[in-house]
């Protein structure tokens, strides 16, 4: 079977405790573990984070939740919510009560109320400072309402009893700072003890009194809770109540064994604390305790040389891997520095994207790249073609290794705040853990800075590939400019000789026949009868006509005296009375002074060469002419339900379709040829 410990961070002594605890009792039932560190995991939003360990990621059998883990105030407080995060498999919780789980709990409300009985009673304290954990914690909560209790039970019977409370997060540095601060704000205080909430926070005050033996500060008693290994190692040690946390991971490990088996297990399971006098409340060091300070110093020189070592590895590691800049040279420095700390069992994966918060998330379809892999001291350069795969595949291909052992794995996001690179699987001797830690901050850096130079040249290609696409299409579009200039060049010179040869064979032949009659009849002795009069001036009105005609081919005056509406109504009405098709008109502009002269000129043209290709080749019966507005554009159809224009002649367009899509582009309009549903063809601008 596959457990899994869902906790903080193992980077201090209660989350380690508990872990170890966990392991060794797993171990003994022949169970894997895989310890699942949720830093900052905001159970309040349920982020895609949160729900690790599911079953589908791990085919984890059962999980031992550590409540502690939870942050910003959440409550988990029925088995519904855990369903939700991790489906339905046992659970059982650890710290907190959770309706519906097997819940262990630690009973430290006896032992908190005689800690605080003995700083009143068995040392006459009255003045206290009580620094509390994070706020909305369960415990830190539970730890700072018993000490007001207990301080208000006593006020009858000791009026001057006083208290004040500061917050300390359970961080020594934190702590520190909270008493520097309540020190700036009351520098008259009188403090004989501080109570705090954790070991963590007490070693802290220490380091604060340290640190302030010059500034007039008075040293107090100091007592802490958790009772953690350096309790009793701190000068002086450090009077605090005991949690019992290795009884409880290996209770908790049994009990989850039993749900596992289908046993029967109690819904709430408690083991007491217990208050633990030393001399840091004051009370006189005895023998045994100097003697066990003498072979502490020994143990802790030997310590104190080992996490040198170790700082001075992290600090190295952090120097080299902060100036990779691609894969390669980050798995070296990965493969070296592992090796170094005798990691059996270390795996890199990343995420292809950065995930948010706000992501979409399908949590069977989680994709991963494995970046590096060691398993049991072999390192594989080459895992499954390091292809992208879901973190269920490669959890049970990297197992499929070496099946036979049994694994106790560590499992850490690599995350900036929100943003989530990847994550790290790792085994390591106890020591090694905090360490680890900070090693995965290293590499989250490295993983960010290796894709955002990923990213540039990857911005840097794609701009690369649309600048030539650019190009590309900027020398086609000229080439076609230059296609159509010709076209056009060549248009206006078959126009100038076409008007040419209608000046010389129309108005010329009008006006010589004038000046033949004219010379006539000036030759005739008695004058120009009326009848001939009538015959000249019918040839001069009819060359004056002829004439406008090809001044309006030329130019239409009358854009300028009627506008565009009514020129292309005029021009509708002489197609319909010229070639006896039907021409419907519509015009729905509410002020076509909004187009500019030359719009209008080479709109009305374009409706002129299109009525005059529909009397040329359509064969239709009906036309129209549309020139609607609308809230993005106009737009002009020219229809009719003639033959049709077929593709090898819409694909060699002639003079006049060209004229037409030169007169469009002159005016940044768009210009389509296309067949009606019902027949014929539709011209179709759009501006």
């Amino acid at each position: 079977m596959r457990i899994g410990l869902v906790l903080n961070i193992l980077n201090e002594e209660y989350q380690i405790s508990i872990y170890k605890s966990v392991k060794k009792k797993a171990e003994e039932l022949g169970l894997e573990l895989v310890c699942f560190q949720l830093e900052n995991i905001n159970f309040s939003s349920l982020s895609f984070a949160s729900h690790f360990p599911a079953e589908s990621f791990f085919n984890i059998d059962g999980i031992l939740f550590v409540t502690s883990v939870i942050v910003d105030g959440y409550k988990i407080n029925l088995k519904a919510e855990v369903e939700r995060l991790w489906g339905k498999i046992p659970v059982v919780s650890i710290g907190q009560e959770v309706k519906g789980l097997p819940s262990l709990l630690i009973q430290s409300d006896a032992s908190m109320k005689q800690l605080v009985e003995h700083l009143i009673l068995e040392h006459g304290y009255r003045n206290f400072l009580y620094i509390s954990g994070s706020e909305n914690h369960h415990d830190a909560d539970m730890r700072e309402d018993i000490f007001k209790k207990t301080i208000e039970v006593y006020k009858p019977w000791y009026p001057e009893l006083n208290y004040f409370v500061r917050r300390g997060w359970f961080s020594e540095h934190v702590a520190s700072i909270a008493l520097a601060d309540f020190y700036a704000e009351n520098p008259d205080a009188k403090i004989d003890a501080i109570v705090c909430a954790s070991d963590n926070m007490a070693i802290g005050s220490y380091k604060f009194f340290q640190m302030n033996q010059n500034n007039q500060i008075k040293e107090c008693a100091v007592t802490g809770f958790d009772d953690i290994p350096q309790s009793a190692y701190v000068i002086p040690s450090l009077t605090t109540v005991h949690q019992p946390l290795s009884e409880i991971g290996e209770k908790a490990v049994t009990t989850l064994f039993k749900l596992l088996n289908h046993e029967k297990v109690p819904k709430k399971s408690f083991v007491e604390s217990t208050l633990i006098i030393r001399n840091s409340c004051g009370c006189k060091i005895n023998t045994d305790e100097i003697q066990r300070d003498q072979n502490y110093l020994v143990e802790m020189q030997n310590k104190y040389i080992q996490s040198e070592q170790f700082l001075r590895l992290v600090s190295h590691f952090a120097q080299d891997i902060n100036y990779c800049e691609d894969v390669r040279s980050f798995k070296n420095v990965i493969d070296t520095y592992v090796e170094q700390l005798g990691i059996q069992n270390f795996c890199v994966l990343s995420f292809p994207i950065i995930i948010n918060e706000a992501s979409p998330f399908d949590f069977h379809d989680f994709i991963i790249n494995p970046l590096y892999i060691k398993r049991n001291g072999r390192v594989f350069y080459e895992f499954n073609g390091n292809q992208p795969m879901t973190i269920a595949n490669f959890f049970n291909k990297y197992r499929d290794y070496d099946a036979e052992t049994p694994d106790n794995l560590i499992f850490k996001f690599l995350n900036m705040g929100n943003s989530f690179s990847g994550l790290i699987f790792y085994d390591a001797n106890d020591q090694l853990l905090p360490y680890l830690c900070t090693i995965s901050i290293s590499i989250t850096q490295a993983i960010e800075r290796i894709n955002s130079f990923e990213l540039n040249k990857r911005r840097s290609e794609f701009l690369e590939s649309e600048i030539n696409k650019r190009t590309r299409e900027l020398v086609e579009a000229n080439n076609k400019r230059m296609e159509v200039e010709g076209e056009v060049l060549r248009i206006s010179e078959i126009e100038r000789q076409r008007f040419s040869t209608d000046l010389h064979d129309d108005i010329c032949q009008r006006l010589a026949g004038i000046s033949m009659l004219c010379r006539s009849y000036s030759k005739n002795e008695e004058g120009a009868k009326k009848e001939e009069m009538e015959e000249l001036a019918q040839l001069i009105s009819q060359t004056l006509q002829t004439t406008r005609q090809y001044a309006h081919n030329s130019y239409p005056v009358e854009l300028e005296s009627l506008g565009l509406n009514k020129s292309i109504n005029n021009l509708c009405n002489s197609f319909e009375n010229t070639t006896g098709i039907n021409c419907k008109y519509e015009f729905k502009i509410k002020n076509d002074a909004d187009l500019n002269n030359v719009q209008k000129l080479n709109i009305f043209r374009i409706v002129q060469e299109a009525l005059h290709n529909v009397a040329k080749h359509s064969k239709a019966q009906n036309a129209c002419v549309s020139i609607v507005e609308n809230s993005q554009n106009i737009c002009i159809n020219i229809t009719d339900d003639g033959i049709g224009i077929n593709s090898t002649r819409k694909n060699k367009a002639g003079l006049g379709l060209n004229s037409m899509q030169y007169r469009a582009n002159q005016i940044g309009a768009t210009f389509k040829i296309r067949p009606n549903k019902t027949g014929g063809t539709c011209v179709e601008v759009r501006i």
